[in-house]
């Protein structure tokens, strides 16, 4: 039986890894996408947007976003 359970680890961490190498397409659409809705209400630093994107060992998503902003744009801005 502990042949078993070391067995279905393994699949797992082959499986999420997968699913992790698999996201560089995913996170930069994702970066693209940010980018333009915080522009929307920030002076954003293009360079400093950082987004992550890891699988946790239930196989849900965590993310995480990080951008340096320099001010609020003003209401109505369009680009």
């Amino acid at each position: 039986m502990r042949n078993a359970a070391v067995g279905i680890e393994r699949i797992k961490k082959v499986l999420l890894q997968d699913k992790t190498g698999a996201q560089e397409d995913v996170i930069a659409v994702l970066r693209s996408d940010l980018y333009d809705v915080l522009d929307s209400y920030f002076e954003v630093d293009p360079q400093s947007l950082r987004a992550e994107v890891a699988v946790d060992s239930f196989g849900g998503y965590e993310v995480k976003i990080s951008a340096r902003a320099f001010r609020v744009r003003k209401v109505g801005h369009t680009g």
